[in-house]
């Protein structure tokens, strides 16, 4: 029998089950975050085991981040195909095999490094954005999206106040091999979590979802094979996502926005410890960045609920590159950089970074329920060249002048741009009623 919203929170005391989902979602974006700053953490233990410059050792993060963007769009469609429930188990299975294979054979040679960083790539492609936005989707109402996804990537940036504390307190004890092995088993505890709780939709368990009016009964959504067979004709979502134009104009924005998102990411302990500052007092301030990001998410997140996602994105991503630039200045004119305006810089960029929230809440939004995965995902893949070239083209600038600030610059260069493609982006209603006009 259907139950509406009203039924099950009277049974379950006011707790909806879309906020298990947020649960999960949020300690899967705890992993894709872990392993974009572990190797930063570790960045300099890493290289001086495999004896590699700072350009050799980028490589085996950037070689990640081409297996991460590079295979959102298969994972996109895989989630529309079998589920998102059991794409995203696969997904979190291959991310912790690959961070354990990382700690147990990376330290040997640089290219089992890459291989077995690779294979947590894979795994990654399938956590974040090519299937999240579709479950965010079907378990809250589009008044309420914004407000779901902040729930959820928060998980991030809990991950990056944590790893800025215990990281390098199981580095220096453990050594940075086991550390990852560590970090491995935790990540295939949390796939045990999500193979026993996600859901496809609020319709598996008779509900309505959150934030749906009052009364709303809940009722299965057809599968795109039945929508095919009514329609009269088979439905493409592949080839519908790469026919709209929003695909290409927010994958380009996303490109640019993560050449500067991952040049940050991967120097922000190094631009301290370049500087005289100890690995701990360094990381440290990843674990600020983190508590501030964590409001920032919330805070975006329930705005962009109630004003243009875009926009939202677009004022966010320039604070980013204005502090990116402050940041970059300083450094080169500061030749004993202060601990107080290093940690206030970190900080507030890594705050900025928390329009992630928006950016995708916003992406899934411009697709409809049976293309949606696909669509993010092909968004995901688009970036593979920004997600590619920031750390390495930091990592070579760095080697070249010797002035980690100088990959701040980088960072100041990508957000500004991004920030105008953003504002350049059509209105999600607007792209909806295109589609629908045209189906």
């Amino acid at each position: 029998m259907l139950q509406t919203e009203q039924d099950l929170q009277a049974k379950s005391g006011g707790l909806h089950y879309a906020f298990v989902i947020c649960l999960g979602g949020f300690l899967l974006s705890g992993i894709v975050l872990a392993a974009q700053r572990l190797p930063s953490i570790a960045l300099d233990s890493v290289r001086q085991t495999l004896g590699v410059g700072y350009a050799e050792v980028g490589l085996i993060t950037s070689v990640f981040m081409i297996f991460y963007a590079g295979l959102s769009l298969v994972w996109g469609m895989l989630g529309d195909k079998i589920g998102t429930r059991w794409a995203m188990t696969l997904a979190c299975a291959l991310s912790s095999v690959g961070t354990i294979l990382f700690g147990l054979f990376g330290g040997t040679s640089l290219a089992a490094a890459i291989v077995t960083w690779s294979i947590c790539g894979i795994g990654c492609a399938g956590l974040l954005m090519a299937i999240l936005p579709k479950i965010i989707s079907r378990w809250f109402a589009p008044n309420k999206r914004g407000f779901g996804m902040s729930l959820c990537t928060p998980g991030a940036n809990f991950a990056a106040l944590i790893l800025g504390v215990v990281a390098p307190l199981v580095i220096n004890g453990l050594g940075w091999n086991m550390a990852y092995v560590a970090f491995g088993i935790y990540f295939a505890l949390i796939t045990v979590f999500v193979g026993l709780t996600f859901r496809e939709g609020p319709e598996e368990k008779g509900l309505a979802p959150y934030g749906a009016p009052k009364g709303t009964q809940a009722a299965p959504a057809p599968k795109l094979e039945e929508k095919a067979v009514a329609s009269g004709k088979k439905v493409s979502p592949l080839r519908q996502v790469a026919r709209m134009g929003i695909t290409w104009h927010f994958g380009l924005f996303y490109a640019v926005y993560q050449l500067g998102y991952m040049a940050a990411t991967q120097y922000y302990v190094v631009s301290m410890t370049g500087n005289g500052f100890d690995l701990a007092t360094a990381a440290f301030s990843l674990t600020i960045g983190g508590v501030l990001t964590i409001i920032t998410e919330l805070v975006v997140g329930s705005l962009s609920d109630r004003f243009e996602r875009k926009n939202m994105i677009g004022i966010m991503v320039a604070c980013t590159g204005v502090l990116s630039a402050g940041y970059a200045i300083y450094l080169l004119n500061t030749p004993a950089p202060d601990l107080v305006p290093c940690y206030f810089f970190i900080a507030l960029i890594s705050a900025s970074t928390g329009v992630i929230t928006v950016i995708m809440s916003g992406a899934g939004e411009y697709y409809n329920d049976e293309c949606r995965a696909t669509g993010t995902g092909m968004i995901g893949t688009i970036n593979i060249v920004g997600r590619y070239l920031g750390p390495w083209v930091a990592g070579i600038v760095i080697d070249a002048t010797g002035q980690t600030a100088y990959a701040f610059v980088i960072v100041a260069v990508a957000m500004i741009v991004s920030c105008f493609i953003a504002f350049a982006m059509p209105r999600a209603a607007t792209v909806q009623a295109k589609w629908a006009a045209n189906n």
